[in-house]
């Protein structure tokens, strides 16, 4: 049997600890370039996704107030085409040839579109309350 030299230590009860040790360093410092390079290029990816997340949750941001005031906008249309609806059905019925009643409507349709929300359900009540007081006779 022929016995080779090598640079392996050969290792007994007392050097064991040691033993590993010295091998798991030397494991650490052969592999932990390619886990630094690969660490560093996924920390990367995770900035530029957090990047681009931020600016998605921004512009989801803006178009949700877009649309909130959209629909605001467009209850309030609704609201003035109800309105508008209900004067035309007094018009239709005749009652707004009355002299009280035509310069209130006259103001109302002048500046309809800058009544606030409040004044416009105030506005449809009492044109509700009129066509039904008339059409209750």
């Amino acid at each position: 049997m022929i016995i080779e030299e090598t640079t392996i230590p050969n290792i007994t009860r007392k050097n064991f600890d040691q033993s590993k040790t010295n091998l798991a360093n030397s494991i650490i410092e052969n592999v932990y370039p390619l886990f630094s390079e690969v660490y560093t290029i996924r920390t990367e990816e995770i900035d530029e996704l957090k990047k681009e997340n931020l600016k998605k949750k921004e512009v989801t941001s803006t178009m949700r107030t877009n649309l909130e005031n959209l629909a605001k906008e467009n209850v309030k249309q609704k609201k003035i085409s109800t309105l508008l609806s209900r004067i035309e059905k007094l018009v239709n019925a005749g009652l707004i040839y009355d002299s009280s009643l035509k310069n209130e409507t006259t103001i109302l349709l002048k500046v309809i579109n800058k009544l606030s929300d409040e004044k416009l359900d105030h506005h449809l009540k009492e044109t509700l309350q009129i066509i039904s007081k008339r059409f209750s006779r």
